[in-house]
């Protein structure tokens, strides 16, 4: 013992091997006649004793929840002893027994039961191979999938079968014994949707924030989501994750549980990954992609079942009078249907896409090609970025409060663990924001619009050829994680900044500017270095150095905030201190953009922003 082909045999041998042997011993003594004495010398043995016992092969694997049913087929040598008047005779044979098991196991081995004993018939291997592997992964064909879902929600949510519903998933996983954690990040790369634990143990969770980290002790069978799941995709991805991790505890807690008690590890998870790699064809499957796979396969069809799904999808045809080819072939007719299937199901558009064409709909890949090209993006030139920031209350809010920033074609986290500046004044992101797009920076999506007569439209994006232009457009709830981090990070900054000396320097009894003067003190600069800078000539400086008592007007307020880079919350201070405030009127949008969209660019860069839109430049040749 110690060489084992598989999982289950080092099982057998390690945990079950003293049952079976007396078991078997008990067998062979009770029933010698029972063996087959073709080829022995001892026609008729007086009694028959158990000497050795060794697995063939197991066949005739079954899992019903915790209980674990299978045929081992063994080798057993036996002495055979035969007492007559004359004389005592002995000898050995070799017999195959088919031992049947069943052991109920949770994270540990709770009972063993042997079911019976029976010589072994030849080919019985071949005919009760069973639907599980050596190693307690269930065999599941593509083919298969969708009965499998039905023998799912026969036993957990039969109703799903008989009318169109949305699965109540939660509520399905509170009745398998289940508890699902939500609000913590599992990985501080969001690589991770969710997770399920087989054994009690502990996990280590990150906050939302990612700015800690902890040990939690969780009960076996616990669901934890991942926080970026709920606040970044939806609830239809969160929905998708309950059903992937339950129809793990479903199918595959028996492989972990003997994982654990093989190896004494004190904790086993299985882990629904944002980005699943399966192998290439013709290429070996480990047990853990194939279990990934059956997860990911199962999960859509548990919550969107065939039968009703189908006529879900024809109730809807008719209530949008989809009938013909033409019909069906019409994007924005099948993105209504298939937003509306995935509200009702509580899934995401993506799934319901995927799923409509799995079940015979191929029209909608119409939507699938329309959103392939008007796909999200995290990248944004200038004049896009300044379109969207003015048509958008949300993104000026996100923008004015100092949440984010503009640098590098990005709106990106206003924080140095994603954005610093340059030696030269420049805002660049930093190598773990470029690697981490997705959850540091706001995305958009593209949109085809009429051609607008607005002064901040990208005109560089309109279409040549018809009447409309492709612009982006800013969609907060898609950007619900990042929005929640960076309001996090805002507090925090609040909090630290009240004991700054800014904080000091913007008390309301000062004039706008003496709070210009001491900024300018603060950073040591000199007369020539602040031209330079803001455009505005040594008027201007003297008056900020001795405190003026005039009321310096909006125009200079915005040049020296863009030429000091001021964020834009100081600049609506100074603002406030001269009895200004920036309006919604368009030029006033332009000047807000400059200061909080274009930091880390020169007074020059700023200017020639303006002039792009018709707007008078900043510095030296604005009126005093």
């Amino acid at each position: 013992m110690g060489n084992y082909e598989n999982e289950l045999e080092q099982f057998i041998y390690e945990v079950c091997y003293h049952p079976m042997w007396e078991e078997a011993a008990q067998y062979i003594s009770a029933h010698p006649y029972a063996l087959d004495l073709s080829r022995s010398r001892i026609k008729y043995p007086t009694s028959a004793y158990l000497e050795n016992l060794s697995l063939e092969f197991t066949c005739n694997i079954r899992i019903a929840e915790d209980i674990l049913s299978f045929d081992a087929v063994t080798n057993c040598s036996i002495a055979l002893i035969e007492e007559t008047e004359w004389n005592c005779g002995n000898s050995d044979i070799i017999q195959w027994l088919t031992i049947s098991c069943e052991a109920k196991i949770t994270d540990r081995l709770e009972c063993l039961k042997i079911t019976n004993i029976c010589p072994y018939q030849r080919g019985y291997r071949k005919t009760a191979k069973g639907t599980f592997s050596s190693n307690i992964i269930p065999y599941i064909k593509k083919e298969d999938l969708e009965q499998e879902a039905e023998v799912f929600l026969k036993q957990y949510c039969p109703e799903a079968l008989e009318r169109p519903m949305c699965v109540p998933i939660s509520a399905i996983a509170e009745s398998m014994g289940l508890t699902i954690i939500q609000g913590r990040c599992l990985t501080d790369d969001f690589s991770i949707f969710g997770e399920i634990c087989f054994s009690a143990g502990n996990v280590e969770l990150f906050d939302l924030f990612k700015c800690s980290k902890s040990t939690v002790e969780v009960s076996r069978g616990t669901i934890l989501i991942d926080a970026y799941t709920f606040w970044e995709r939806n609830l239809g991805c969160v929905n998708n994750t309950i059903a992937h991790e339950v129809f793990h505890w479903y199918k595959h807690r028996m492989y972990a549980a003997i994982k654990h008690i093989l190896r004494k590890e004190r904790f086993v998870a299985c882990r629904c990954p944002s980005n699943a790699v399966y192998p290439e064809k013709d290429m070996p499957w480990t047990d853990e992609q194939r279990m990934e796979w059956q997860a990911n396969s199962l999960a859509p069809r548990i919550l969107m079942p065939l039968a009703t799904f189908k006529v879900k999808v024809a109730e809807l045809y008719a209530k949008y009078r989809i009938a013909g080819e033409k019909d069906a072939q019409n994007p924005l007719l099948m993105e209504l249907v298939a937003e509306e299937l995935a509200t009702f199901y509580a899934v995401s558009k993506q799934s319901v896409l995927i799923r409509m064409q799995e079940v015979g709909f191929s029209e909608v890949k119409a939507v699938s090609q329309f959103e392939s090209i008007n796909k999200s993006h995290y990248d944004i030139e200038e004049v896009d970025a300044f379109f969207v920031y003015s048509t958008n209350a949300e993104l000026r809010r996100l923008l004015n409060d100092g949440l984010f920033v503009y640098a590098q074609k990005h709106f990106v986290l206003n924080d140095p663990s994603y954005v610093f500046r340059t030696e030269d004044g420049k805002l660049e992101l930093t190598q773990y924001a470029l690697e981490h797009l997705d959850t540091c920076t706001l995305s958009f999506s593209w949109i085809e619009v009429p051609k607008i007569d607005h002064p901040h439209v990208p005109l560089v994006l309109m279409h040549r050829a018809n009447a409309s232009q492709r612009v982006s457009a800013f969609i907060p709830k898609e950007n619900q994680a990042t929005i929640a981090v960076s309001e996090e990070l805002q507090r925090k900054r609040d909090e630290f900044e009240k004991q700054t000396n800014s904080y000091r320097l913007a008390n309301p009894q000062k004039t706008a500017w003496q709070l210009m003067g001491e900024i300018i003190t603060q950073r040591g600069m000199s007369s020539p270095h602040f031209c330079r800078l803001t455009g505005l000539d040594e008027v201007f400086y003297r008056r900020a150095i001795n405190g003026a008592n005039t009321r310096p007007s909006i125009e200079t307020i915005v040049a020296f905030s863009c030429g000091l880079d001021l964020d834009i919350q100081t600049a609506q201070k100074i603002m406030q201190l001269a009895s200004h405030a920036f309006d919604e009127s368009d030029l006033h949008r332009a000047y807000m953009f400059c200061i909080g969209g274009l930091s880390g660019h020169s007074i020059e860069e700023r200017n020639t922003f303006l002039e792009s839109y018709g707007y008078p430049p900043l510095g030296t040749k604005q009126k005093k």
